[in-house]
């Protein structure tokens, strides 16, 4: 993955040679993007269906994690051409090669831009229905120049017909906000045994589900996630003293490393 990939080499690749600028512009209502999928609702797999539950905004706790990757819900209008009774074979469906990415901060000033590498399969309309599919994206790849605050991923999915027609989505915003602890919880339940009064530390032996009852696809990414679930491996999690973002209020924080919190 390079940063800084211009996004307009993609489409002077697409709308060159045998396509037309007409042509590719057409092409953006022919695929789109319908939205983000959220797969905790469908046990961390991928389903593209037009009831699916989408997200509006996505969260990324650096604590956590550093990359996020999203499930894209895609749609196409492009008509069916298969016939059995005339013997010729469908070319209207989309084999997703990539998504086009530009990141930028709320304000529109540009972070990056790279090509993310995927798979995807997107069946043709049938009547006036779009047929749908899934694709997996890296919105922000590790490494990216983040600070906390809201970035906006701008993002195009890109593939062909298996016709041979090369065709690039819509543009679709996706707001995600950068944060560092905000997705770790501290239930009361999980706090270590035999601690003194307003002093919590996170049990290490704990197992607990997440509180909202959601499983977390991608730790870090979205959903919370209790404090025993990486108490072992993160300080954040295992003492809410250091962490900035969910800092609990009337706790005894003497005996903790200061958290260094602006």
């Amino acid at each position: 993955m390079k940063f800084g990939l211009r996004a307009a080499a993609l489409s002077a690749v697409l709308c060159g040679g045998a396509l037309s600028v007409s042509a590719c512009s057409d092409n953006e209502s022919m695929l789109f993007i319908v939205g983000v999928l959220a797969i905790e609702e469908t046990d961390c797999i991928l389903s593209p269906q037009a009831s699916a539950v989408l997200r509006t905004g996505g969260a990324l706790d650096m604590s956590l994690r550093s990359s996020y990757t999203a499930g894209l819900l895609v749609g196409s209008q492009l008509t069916q051409r298969g016939s059995r009774d005339q013997l010729r074979t469908e070319t209207a469906r989309l084999a997703m090669r990539g998504a086009e990415v530009r990141l930028e901060t709320a304000d529109g000033n540009p972070i990056a831009e790279f090509t993310t590498i995927s798979s995807g399969f997107v069946h043709p309309a049938s009547g006036t229905d779009p047929g749908y599919g899934a694709i997996s994206a890296e919105l922000i790849p590790a490494g990216a120049p983040l600070t906390p605050g809201v970035v906006v991923a701008r993002i195009s999915v890109f593939g062909d017909t298996l016709g041979g027609e090369e065709v690039q989505s819509n543009e679709f915003f996706f707001p995600i906000t950068i944060c560092s602890g905000c997705l770790v919880d501290y239930p009361a339940e999980a706090s270590q045994p035999d601690q003194g009064p307003n002093v919590y530390l996170c049990d290490l032996q704990g197992d607990m589900e997440a509180p909202s009852g959601e499983q977390a696809c991608r730790p870090g990414q979205d959903v919370r996630v209790p404090c025993t679930a990486c108490a072992a491996q993160n300080p954040i999690c295992r003492d809410p003293c250091l962490n900035c973002s969910t800092l609990l209020g009337g706790l005894d924080c003497t005996g903790s490393q200061p958290a260094n919190c602006p």
